[in-house]
Formats: C-alpha cells, sequence, structure tokens
C-alpha cells in the first residue's frame, strides 16, 4: 500500500518515464544549466529597456499629457525635436541607466539575476506593423543590440537574466507600464497574438547562445480574468522548438492557482507571481505586524518565480502603527518576504534595482539592501565538511532496512536510492561553489535528473528511489556545511 502511494505521487509530480523538455542535465552540470536551475535572487530593473515616467521622467519632458507611458513619451519627444535627436536620446538613456558602478554593485551584494523589461518594440521595425510605435520605429533602430549589450555585460558578472517581455501589442492590461494607456486589448487580438508570437519566437532563435539568459518572460501581468491559455500554449511551443532547454515564464493573471495547474507535467515553465501587501482593500485594512505575519505563510511553489515585490505598505497601513515602529517594521516585512521566497519559490526580483532620480524609498532596492531590510543577499562562507561518501552509506544502509521490512518481500532497486543520493549531493555542492548558490527549479531539475537516470539505467517501477535519493542527497549535503 505504502510502496503503491509512492509510485502514484511520483508519477503525478513527474509524469512518470514521461519526462518533457527541458532535456536531463549534464554531470557535471554545465554554466548554463547552473544559470538557469540555481535560486534566482535578484532584482528587477524597470525603467530601463522599458520606461516608466515615475522611474526614468527625464525622457518625459516633452510629454505634457497625464498619459505615463512609453509610447505618449516617445511620440511627444519625436514631435518635440524630431527623430534623430529622439533616438539619440533613447540611446544614451539605454548606454547611462545602469553604468560600472551599478554592475559592481550587484556583484557585491551578491545578486545573481536581473529580470530587465522590454516593451516589444525595442526588437525593431519589423515588430511594430500596424501598432502606434510603427511611426516612432526609427527610435528603436539600436535598442535590442544594446539589450544583448546588457546581457553581455551581465554574463562578465555571473549574473543570469530573465527577458521579460513587459509590454506586449495592445497591452496586456490597461496600464501604462504596458507601453501604451488605455490597452488590455493584447488577448482579444488575434493580430496582436501574432505579432507576439514572431516576438517570442525571435527572442528565443536571438538569445540561444547565451549561457546567462535564464529565461523568457512572454507576457507581464495580464489582466485578472484573462484567457491566456491559448498564447500560453502556442508561445511555449514555439519557443520549445527553437530551443528545447529555454526556461519560460508566463503571467499568472492575478491568480496563482490557476496557472499553477496550467504549468504542472510542464517542466521548465515557470509561474510568474506578483506579491504586493498595499493595493488591495483588503491589505490597506491590516496593520503592518498582520502582513509580515502574511508574508511569511505566503503560498508558493518552485514551479514559480515572484516576478515582483517590494517593502512597500499602504499609507492606512502605516498609520495602524507608531513612526518609531515603522523602520524596524519594514525590516520585518522584508526579511519575512525574502525567508519565503527563498524557501518555497523558485526565484524573486524585488521591484525595482533603483530611481533615475534621487530615492524610491520602499520601492528602491539598493535602499532597502543598504538599510538592512533584505539581509538575506549577505553570505555565510560555509563549507562542506565532507565529500559525501559516508553520508551516502548510512543514508543507504537506513533506506535499505526500512523498505525490506516494509515491502513485503518485494524486490526493491535500492541503488537507483544510492545513484540519487550521490548526484543530489555533487549537484548541491555543485551550485553552492557558485556564491552558494542553491537549486531553485527543485520539480524541473528532479525532471531533468530523473529523465537522465532512465537513460541511462532504464526505466523502472522504483524510480521513485532514485528521486528520494536526490531529495536526501541535497539536504544531506547542507546538513554538512559549517
Amino acid at each position: 500500500m505504502v510502496l503503491n502511494k509512492l509510485r502514484a505521487k511520483f508519477e503525478k509530480a513527474t509524469g512518470g518515464s514521461s519526462i518533457q523538455n527541458p532535456p536531463g542535465l549534464s554531470t557535471p552540470a554545465l554554466r548554463r544549466e547552473i544559470f538557469k536551475y540555481r535560486l534566482q535572487v535578484g532584482t528587477n530593473i524597470g525603467g530601463w529597456f522599458m520606461l516608466e515616467k515615475w522611474l526614468a521622467p527625464s525622457l518625459h519632458t516633452s510629454n505634457k499629457s497625464s498619459d505615463d507611458s512609453e509610447f505618449a513619451a516617445v511620440s511627444s519627444s519625436v514631435k518635440d525635436m524630431g527623430l534623430d535627436r529622439t533616438r539619440s536620446k533613447w540611446d544614451h538613456h539605454y548606454d547611462s541607466f545602469v553604468n560600472n558602478e551599478d554592475w559592481n554593485w550587484l556583484v557585491k551584494n551578491h545578486v545573481n539575476a536581473i529580470r530587465v523589461p522590454l516593451g516589444f518594440y525595442v526588437l525593431g521595425p519589423d515588430f511594430v506593423k500596424g501598432t502606434p510605435f510603427d511611426k516612432v520605429s526609427g527610435v528603436y533602430e539600436h535598442a535590442w543590440k544594446k539589450y544583448k549589450g546588457m546581457i553581455e555585460l551581465a554574463r562578465t558578472n555571473n549574473i543570469g537574466v530573465l527577458i521579460d517581455l513587459h509590454a506586449v501589442p495592445g497591452g496586456a492590461n490597461p496600464d501604462s507600464h504596458s507601453g501604451v494607456s488605455g490597452g488590455g486589448k493584447f488577448f482579444s487580438s488575434s493580430s496582436h497574438v501574432s505579432l507576439a508570437l514572431d516576438c517570442v519566437a525571435y527572442i528565443a532563435r536571438e538569445v540561444k547562445d547565451y549561457d546567462n539568459v535564464i529565461g523568457i518572460q512572454i507576457v507581464n501581468e495580464a489582466s485578472y480574468g484573462a484567457t491566456a491559455e491559448k498564447y500560453y500554449t502556442q508561445a511555449i511551443r514555439s519557443i520549445r522548438a527553437i530551443d528545447p532547454t529555454q526556461v519560460i515564464a508566463i503571467s499568472d493573471a492575478w491568480d496563482r492557482g490557476r496557472y499553477a495547474e496550467f504549468v504542472k507535467e510542464k517542466p521548465g515553465v515557470l509561474v510568474d507571481t506578483h506579491i504586493y501587501k498595499c493595493f488591495s482593500d483588503e491589505d490597506k485594512s491590516k496593520p503592518p505586524n498582520q502582513l509580515v505575519a502574511a508574508s511569511e505563510q505566503e503560498w508558493l511553489d518552485t514551479t514559480m518565480i515572484v516576478g515582483e515585490f517590494s517593502c512597500t505598505l499602504d499609507t492606512s497601513t502605516w498609520n495602524r502603527a507608531s513612526n518609531s515602529d515603522r523602520v524596524k517594521l519594514r525590516a520585518e516585512y522584508g526579511k519575512a518576504q525574502f525567508n519565503c521566497f527563498a524557501q518555497k519559490s523558485a526565484g524573486f526580483f524585488f521591484w525595482t534595482y533603483k530611481f533615475e532620480q534621487g530615492s524610491g524609498g520602499e520601492w528602491d532596492f539598493r535602499e532597502m539592501v543598504n538599510s538592512g531590510c533584505l539581509p538575506g543577499y549577505a553570505r555565510t562562507h560555509l563549507k562542506a565538511t565532507s565529500n559525501g561518501e559516508q553520508e551516502v552509506r548510512q543514508a543507504l544502509q537506513s533506506h535499505a532496512a526500512y523498505w525490506d521490512e516494509h515491502a513485503y518481500g518485494e524486490k526493491m532497486e535500492h541503488s537507483r536510492y544510492q545513484d540519487g543520493f550521490l548526484i543530489g549531493w555533487q549537484d548541491a555542492a555543485q551550485f553552492w561553489a557558485e556564491d552558494e548558490s542553491r537549486i531553485g527549479q527543485r520539480a524541473s531539475w528532479k525532471n531533468a535528473r530523473v529523465q537522465q537516470h532512465v537513460l541511462q539505467k532504464g526505466n523502472s517501477r522504483y524510480l521513485w528511489e532514485f528521486a528520494q535519493g536526490l531529495d536526501a542527497g541535497v539536504q544531506a549535503f547542507f546538513q554538512s556545511l559549517v
């Protein structure tokens, strides 16, 4: 009975022997595999290749309207100073918004990943036909080349890049950060969807050889209730045809449970969820300590990334605490989020890295790290005290003794447990050697290792023993750190 339950649990989690892409990992893991599978601990760099007025106001100087979108900024600038001067202004922004001091700061603070939003129009004139950006497409002549240059700079600093298609044609939601204001028409337009599919296929081809691209996010913040599954399925299929190893992120459309179900049995496809406690009326009605406690219990798993979060709470929430407690509570809130996300998710990205002018306060990653509100980015300098040989012997003995007693004469394959334990230990050690990285996409990682094991040792009803060994090996490695 116990064995049958274990088999059923394993087959539900992995799809049995029908493991889907991405394919098995190398042994030892390649650098690109470590980039993709490690726990992504990072920040967004908003306002760089996807403009938002509150982050980069200098590019909105010609825009006298209340429209804060990038289209309003670029079209008013072209009208005011012409296309060539606007292109030069945008190019200068791309070149200067993040400089060497920023890269050094990110490395010093052990940031191993960045999520960098871009609009579809950054890809160039071929991808804006039939959209408002068509008439200003010349402004973006150099933009995609500069975005790829950013990826290369990140690589030299051992930082992974999540390419975030933040603005899709027609807008995935009505907000100005969709490139145009009043959008939200993307999913209802076949032409917009077709254009976005061209965009993600182009991105996949262009970045296939970049080992530090940790994923392609195919849309940002789809509106609640959006019928997104058809587009997601088409985009996943399109990217997989070009690069079977590429990680793909989808928006949860503010419905985490629905899309957690969608990505089941889709290894390498992650749900991007955004966690803010400052917008809903329900959260605004709560005191800070209640929101801190709630953050510790957030429901997540390793098929999810927290693509955006911050240390921001609404004024009405802060009014329920004394001013003298705000600094302490803000730090507790940041720490609670960090610890929860690190334990439960595949990665997390603060919104946002910095502001063009002045401080961004509780939205400002640098300020929150420097003030100690996100202390988890510090390193422990712990090292393993063993190579795992003694641990695997002890673990195998315990595993075999238990199952020989409870398997009621059924002949099992304990050598698979041993194989799994050793690989789990070795992978954990290799990831840890990369600036104390941990395995983040644990479900996808396990699927990939099981697939590789099947290719090497053959299929079996006892693959669950190998999977148990993987988990035990990782756990034992971290218990050995001192």
